[in-house]
């Protein structure tokens, strides 16, 4: 098992290396405004290598524990990230070239997003993430429920594993030290919600925000749109929480207590 483990772990070094290394050849194709050809190729080399990474990572934490689990966990997400920017800009640098054209069904697939079958332990997609912003939470539960939290084919280890790499700042605060096993998995999606998601919680963030939106400063057609929007932005997240304005005041003794 240790030796097996070993194995693993020198491969994943080797991948990273090779990955660094297409990752700084797509971002120097694509300061030079290389051909675009050339540019879809090295896209297509680079998740290659990026996918088999992703696989060994996910293996690889099946082995470690404790703190060598979540550095292993905080390094990896970092080279998502790093891998999800320079894939972007490259992607759009294609569009660009095709005339911002909708990608078609003749067209490369180097640049749809993509999530592997259900018979794969990880799937490929950008995964959001949250802060700690009460406002931000219910959209980024949706984006993590859809795309993680019901997936039948994922055990809940690996769903924590998604969880704590989705969160930073307080919200990844709130559940450290927990440790990442598939029982302790709904204890910290409880955490969370109880702590950013609770309806009361963010009914009042979103009044407390439209309170205290400044005056339009600038009496034009602009300004005003803009304070509109505004206004209207934190309006439709109240009625989608059941606090329609339009029906009758706006619930302040409630939830501002």
């Amino acid at each position: 098992m240790a030796s097996t483990a070993k194995v693993r772990s020198k491969k994943l070094a080797a991948n990273k290396d090779r990955l660094n290394q297409l990752l700084a050849e797509l971002e120097e194709l694509c300061l030079e405004s290389a051909d675009v050809g050339e540019i879809k190729e090295q896209i297509s080399l680079t998740k290659k290598i990026y996918h088999e990474s992703d696989a060994l990572q996910g293996e690889l934490l099946l082995d470690l524990d404790g703190e060598e689990r979540q550095s292993a966990i905080e390094d990896w997400s970092k080279w998502r990230k790093l891998f999800r920017q320079r894939k972007s800009r490259a992607c759009a640098i294609i569009e660009e070239a095709h005339g911002n054209r909708p990608m078609g069904i003749n067209s490369d697939d180097s640049c749809r997003p993509a999530v592997r079958a259900g018979n794969e332990r990880l799937p490929e997609m950008k995964l959001p993430q949250f802060s700690g912003k009460v406002l931000e939470f219910p959209t980024f539960w949706a984006q993590f429920e859809a795309s993680i939290h019901n997936r039948s084919d994922l055990d809940a280890a690996t769903k924590f594993t998604y969880l704590i790499s989705s969160t930073e700042g307080q919200a990844q605060s709130s559940i450290e030290g927990i440790p990442l096993t598939a029982a302790n998995y709904p204890q910290a999606v409880s955490i969370l919600k109880a702590r950013f998601g609770w309806p009361r919680m963010v009914v009042r963030e979103h009044l407390t925000a439209v309170w205290k939106l400044p005056a339009c400063s600038e009496m034009s057609m602009r300004g005003i749109q803009s304070l509109v929007d505004e206004v209207t932005k934190h309006l439709r997240c109240l009625v989608a929480l059941n606090k329609d304005p339009f029906a009758g005041p706006l619930p302040l003794s409630e939830s501002m207590s």
